[in-house]
């Protein structure tokens, strides 16, 4: 039987170990993430541009600079190597060059829209969660942050629509959208009640990939019988809709219980 003390070991051992391997994980996911910024950042168009500030870019870009200064984004400040990265260039670099040769999309400027990687050397643990097996494809080009984030937008948590936390998913995702006879509430409180937008582990981007998600909420002990059948006995043939019950699990216009 083991003592007390060597009990302790074990989970000293135990906790060390798993301390290594989240730093491990994080250092990883830190370096991978500048070396994409660092092989992304050279651009020849753009050596001995110097910082102008959003006086400037607010010439050509009058609403995204105003709306900008209402968001997150907005309140960041870091300095630069030839002057002061503020504003707009923290993302788009500086800006002389680009405004001196009047504009125009890509001309000696940085477009996040089109790479990612600026975004990442902020955002690096967004750069891991795209890595895992389910994701968002943005790393593959098919998308951008910009599809989803306005980066010029107002200061609200996730820099998405203040309409409402879903329509960002729903530029995309319509069907899931409705309107339904018979509307799941949980799509009242955002998508990501139930997705993990960026990156997961489990299809469809699921927090969890077992009925645990829908217990979350379903939390009732007593539940109500299928047939000759309670709930509880049909927990362990998968989750909710891949049991054969639940399938139209955002809403439905045939039946209460979101089935066909």
């Amino acid at each position: 039987m083991q003592t007390k003390h060597q009990i302790l070991n074990q989970a000293k051992r135990a906790f060390f170990g798993m301390l290594f391997f989240f730093a491990t994980f994080c250092a990883w996911g830190i370096s991978s993430a500048h070396a994409l910024v660092q092989a992304k950042a050279p651009d020849t168009s753009m050596k001995g541009a110097t910082y102008v500030g959003n006086e400037t870019c607010a010439s050509c870009h009058e609403d995204q600079v105003k709306n900008y200064k209402l968001s997150t984004h907005g309140r960041l400040q870091l300095k630069g190597v030839d002057g002061v990265a503020e504003g707009c260039e923290i993302c788009h670099g500086p800006g002389s060059i680009h405004a001196e040769s009047g504009g125009g999309k890509g001309v000696a400027i940085i477009n996040p829209t089109k790479d990612p990687s600026i975004c990442f050397s902020c955002h690096m643990e967004k750069k891991m969660e795209f890595n895992l097996p389910n994701h968002h494809p943005v790393l593959e080009g098919k998308m951008s942050c910009s599809d989803c984030h306005d980066p010029h937008g107002d200061a609200n948590p996730t820099a998405t629509s203040m309409e409402s936390v879903n329509d960002s998913c729903f530029k995309c995702h319509k069907d899931q959208q409705g309107p339904f006879l018979h509307e799941h509430p949980a799509l009242r409180e955002g998508c990501a009640s139930c997705h993990k937008v960026h990156g997961s582990i489990n299809e469809k981007l699921l927090i969890s990939g077992q009925s645990n998600l829908c217990l979350k909420c379903h939390t009732q002990t007593n539940f109500p019988t299928v047939g000759a059948n309670s709930h509880s006995s049909r927990l362990y043939q998968g989750n909710c809709w891949a049991s054969g019950c639940h399938f139209d699990v955002h809403g439905s216009n045939y039946n209460d219980h979101f089935r066909d």
